[in-house]
């Protein structure tokens, strides 16, 4: 799929060509048709912790490094910044699971005191200014939306705020703003879905995600089926350990392209657990 980019209601996925300033080394296979996002330094962390489920923080670490070597020198990001940034992100998941039911503004100050705790004033400003920002902004309409006494008010009111804002980031809000707006018509039925989306980006753009959903959704069945099938062989007393991985391999090989095959076998072993 080299040189397309998909954008998925439940997040983004992108295929694109190789990155062929620099060696793959550094890569695992999932990611080799892959380019590192250069946007910012967090984006570049998130890149190689999207490897996170199939590997530990150690093997992660030693990736970046082999990366960060091929930079020039004034181009190298800061290994310990990185590690820091890991135990931050393992700090902030503990948060969310103990906080589910926490109110959005306290959960907002919870994760401010953490960035507090793991990072200097010019780190934070760096990795976080903006994702803070939209975060209060989140807040700010909620409060608006909450005390305006009609939608013309909410709507002049938020617009006014907006404004207030430097063009990029008040881009960045709008498009946040959008996604979480297309996350809301998955509740809907096929065609209200269609519709609404329809008015939040018009025809060409709703019809695209429409097919993405359903690439989804045939990719999801095809995983159950192959987990339904993968559990028969397991569970066949006349298979020996050696015939039972042969069966398996030879299942996954009809029915997933290779590049397909350390996303089966993640979604394996969460399905072992």
């Amino acid at each position: 799929m080299s040189g397309l980019l998909a954008v998925m209601i439940t997040g983004l996925v992108i295929f694109s060509t190789p990155d062929k300033d620099n060696s793959n080394s550094f890569k695992v296979d999932a990611q080799l048709n892959t380019q590192i996002d250069k946007t910012s330094d967090r984006d570049t962390f998130e890149y190689f912790l999207s490897d996170l489920v199939d590997n530990d923080t150690d093997t992660i670490m030693h990736r970046f490094e082999r990366y960060n070597q091929q930079l020039d020198s004034s181009e190298r990001l800061e290994t310990a910044l990185l590690g820091k940034y890991m135990r931050y992100k393992a700090a902030l998941a503990t948060l969310r699971d103990n906080n589910l039911n926490v109110d959005f503004q306290d959960l907002h100050q919870q994760m401010l005191l953490l960035q507090r705790a793991f990072f200097t004033v010019d780190e934070q400003y760096h990795l976080f200014s903006e994702e803070n920002l939209l975060r209060e902004l989140a807040l700010l309409k909620k409060d608006i939306k909450e005390s305006a006494q009609s939608s013309e008010e909410f709507q002049q009111r938020w617009e006014f705020e907006l404004n207030k804002l430097p063009p990029v980031l008040r881009n960045s809000f709008r498009n946040a703003s959008l996604l979480a707006a297309l996350n809301e018509t998955n509740i809907l039925d096929t065609q209200s879905q269609f519709i609404a989306r329809e008015a939040l980006v018009g025809s060409e753009a709703a019809e695209r995600l429409m097919i993405l959903d359903q690439q989804r959704t045939d990719f999801d069945l095809h995983v159950h089926s192959y987990l339904i099938t993968r559990d028969v062989i397991l569970n066949n007393a006349s298979f020996d350990d050696i015939e039972k991985e042969q069966a398996i391999t030879d299942l996954r090989k009809s029915l997933f392209d290779n590049s397909l095959w350390r996303r089966i076998e993640a979604l394996e072993r969460i399905h072992d657990r």
